[in-house]
């Protein structure tokens, strides 16, 4: 059985429980298991097919660790052609899928070699042309100067030349420098600046060298655009001001007016057309780093005989690049099998993961610098029979460097492995198991309910909730995140998506929602507070009236976190403290999308006065449906448990009364402690009025 997202929970969970072996994808598996929908204790067998990705919150982790955790006699199988080259990092998938032996097969053991193809590799080199040189000098000595100036800075100092690997440290560290000691060092901040700058100009020099002149002039002309806004950093600003970059762009405007274009795109074209010459059935993937340049080949090799190409990229939106989604993608791998397509221009989306048949020539547009991106686009051909893969490479460039830096981690990764064949090599991973006395005064965690808006279910703070004993309910909420009681509401932000969602003006039509609905909103505010200042173009002074916004005009307190760690478990506590040792259950009204019809009917009764989660699920099950609640009598409603005379007859009142008559409404009786009479709930319902919200925020969040 295949099992996919796009099969529904109830079909998906229907065929967890019939089938014996199931194929199915990562994400749908963690999903079901975060919510409760499905439980691995019965499988003898998990099979991790490129097990590699099994670090960091990739759904591999999370989904082997309940397999351990749950499972009575637990197995797992791992399986990658690429594991990399660094020993800590093959390690850590080992210890992430509880891996305790490595075995290493290869094309050339006796037991493997009558089952593989050989994969013929070849490399076609080009020389840039004289305009092009022209251009990169222009560009080496803008980096020189910016070079200079950062080791009169104190950064680099020593270093001829700084690689992208070097730019980033520094920034990193430039960036950890100004949370420490910004407002006595004002230099860090030209410093940083600089390296800003150091690292647009050596992107523009990858895809001059690299790519061709589309991909470049792409660049220039949105760093012109973006100079000229008055929002703009110091650093394009800075970049597009210097007379060397202002000549390297009026050459490539010229290149671009004579169509003049990288002579990979030449060797390309010549590959092809001899390729489909040779052999008009036979299928390529052209594999290019940039979705920018993919447009720009399309472009090139349209209305040349025999060659019927198609881009083919991942499902986001990059500007004005519209990706594929799932669909077209299938559509374009099925148009590809039956022979519309012969050849796919392809991202990195189609190295792994995809069922793309099988090809006869792969062509790597540049090298790529990652081993295990090397060996899955290479493993794209040579299935059925013998493979061939050509790669370009400009001379005396980046694509040399790349190439072999690919082919040095190729080598250490087999020698990393061969290492790592005795167990002793294999740290255990241990499982947190056994019960603490302290477990016991930390209450129930089964208990603990939490609502999860669905764009948050598969982050990594909901992996932890359940981790921590929750009770995963994923729903399409209309306010918030998180949902942990009646009255609390939780909206969850990184420094970054909160500065971004105040450029947009996002946060604070959230907030009036969260502030509407709900009588104790929450804003977690996690990562490092003093990034607030420095992570984007945003005055200070800015920043600072926002969060005095949000406290005093809309009344929300912020809490800090330092991590997804910390956060899970601040959501996690408030939930406990709100919901342990009390009766009352969360009422539905969440948001009427993605509810069940069953949910649904909870929805419509909990509107009515006086009417909690109990009560509306002890009416539906006395009378079977909300239209014969609306029939019943003063006297049918008060056969129902906790349904007294005052409530009944102001039901019945509320369900037959004319809209419209004048009356003012009644107050609703209460107890002394502001629940509703014989509920132990808060009054009032969830998520009431916010179908029509205003945002009176928007022109607050416009002004910074």
């Amino acid at each position: 059985m295949t099992m996919t997202g796009t099969m529904g929970p109830e079909k998906r969970r229907a065929a967890f429980e019939k089938a014996k072996i199931i194929s199915a994808t990562p994400q749908s598996i963690q999903n079901d298991l975060v919510s409760g929908e499905i439980s691995l204790a019965d499988f003898g067998l998990v099979v991790f097919d490129e097990s590699h990705r099994a670090i960091g919150e990739y759904s591999y982790v999370f989904i082997a660790e309940q397999y351990m955790k749950t499972a009575k006699k637990p197995l797992i199988l791992a399986l990658t052609a690429s594991p990399g080259g660094e020993e800590e990092k093959i390690q850590g998938v080992c210890r992430n899928l509880f891996i305790k032996n490595v075995e290493i097969k290869t094309h050339t053991d006796e037991d493997v070699r009558d089952y593989v193809n050989p994969i013929h590799v070849e490399w076609v080199k080009v020389d840039l042309p004289l305009k092009f040189l022209e251009a990169k000098v222009l560009l080496e000595r803008f980096q020189k100067s910016q070079v200079e100036a950062m080791k009169k800075l104190g950064f680099g100092i020593g270093k001829r030349y700084f690689s992208r690997k070097d730019m980033l440290m520094m920034q990193g560290r430039i960036r950890h420098e100004l949370l420490q000691r910004g407002k006595t060092a004002p230099s860090l901040y030209a410093a940083a600046s600089k390296i800003a700058a150091l690292l647009k100009v050596a992107h523009a020099l990858t895809l001059l060298e690299t790519q061709g002149t589309y991909a470049l002039n792409e660049y220039m002309q949105k760093m012109s655009t973006e100079s000229g806004n008055s929002g703009a950093s110091r650093a394009v600003k800075s970049v597009m001001a210097d007379e060397n970059i202002q000549k390297a762009k009026a050459i490539c405007e010229e290149l671009m007016r004579e169509k003049v274009v990288h002579p990979k795109l030449e060797a390309l074209k010549h590959i092809l057309v001899a390729q489909f010459h040779e052999n008009p059935e036979s299928k390529v993937i052209v594999f290019n780093h940039y979705r920018d340049n993919i447009r720009s080949i399309e472009q090139y090799l349209q209305g040349i005989k025999d060659i019927r190409a198609a881009r083919f990229v991942g499902q986001a939106t990059k500007g004005e690049d519209k990706g594929l989604s799932q669909k077209e993608q299938g559509e374009i791998i099925s148009e590809l099998r039956s022979g519309k397509y012969n050849c796919l221009l392809a991202s990195s989306v189609a190295e792994e993961g995809l069922d793309i048949p099988e090809v006869d020539l792969v062509v790597f547009y540049e090298p790529v610098p990652s081993e295990i991106r090397m060996i899955q686009r290479k493993g794209r051909t040579g299935r059925k029979s013998e493979g061939r893969a050509i790669i370009l490479l400009c001379r005396d460039t980046r694509d040399e460097a790349f190439y072999y830096a690919s082919r040095s981690k190729e080598a250490k990764m087999h020698s990393t492995l061969r290492q790592m064949q005795s167990p002793k090599a294999i740290p255990e991973k241990k499982l947190a198991l056994q019960t603490t006395l302290t477990k016991f005064t930390e209450g129930y965690g089964d208990k603990v309910i939490i609502y999860v808006d669905s764009r948050e279910q598969a982050s990594s703070a909901t992996i932890k909730l359940k981790e921590l004993g929750a009770a995963i309910n994923v729903k399409q909420l209309e306010v918030g995140d998180y949902i942990l009681s009646d009255e609390v509401v939780v909206e969850r932000k990184t420094v970054g998506d909160f500065l971004g969602s105040i450029i947009d003006g996002r946060l604070f039509g959230q907030l009036t929602a969260m502030s509407t609905n709900y009588s104790a909103p929450l804003l977690i505010l996690e990562g490092e507070q003093r990034e607030l200042y420095t992570l984007r173009n945003i005055h200070e002074n800015a920043i600072r009236g926002v969060l005095a916004s949000i406290a005093l005009n809309y009344r929300i307190p912020i809490l800090y976190t330092q991590d997804i760690s910390e956060s899970a478990q601040l959501i996690y506590q408030i939930a406990k403290r709100e919901q342990l040792g009390k009766e009352n259950e969360i009422r539905l009204r969440i948001g009427r999308k993605g509810l069940t019809v069953k949910e649904q009917q909870q929805f419509v009764l909990e509107g009515f006065p006086l009417v909690g989660p109990s009560l509306a699920k002890a009416l539906l099950k006395k009378f079977g449906s909300v239209r014969s609640i609306v029939n019943a009598s003063i006297k049918e409603l008060q056969e129902v448990e906790k349904m007294g005379p005052k409530k009944a007859k102001r039901v019945h009142e509320v369900l037959n009364a004319h809209y419209g008559t004048g009356e003012e409404s009644k107050p609703l009786p209460k107890d002394g402690n502001g629940f509703d009479e014989a509920e132990n709930e808060p009054a009032g319902a969830f998520g009431e009025g916010n179908d029509e919200m205003e945002n009176p925020g928007t022109d607050e969040g416009n002004n910074h």
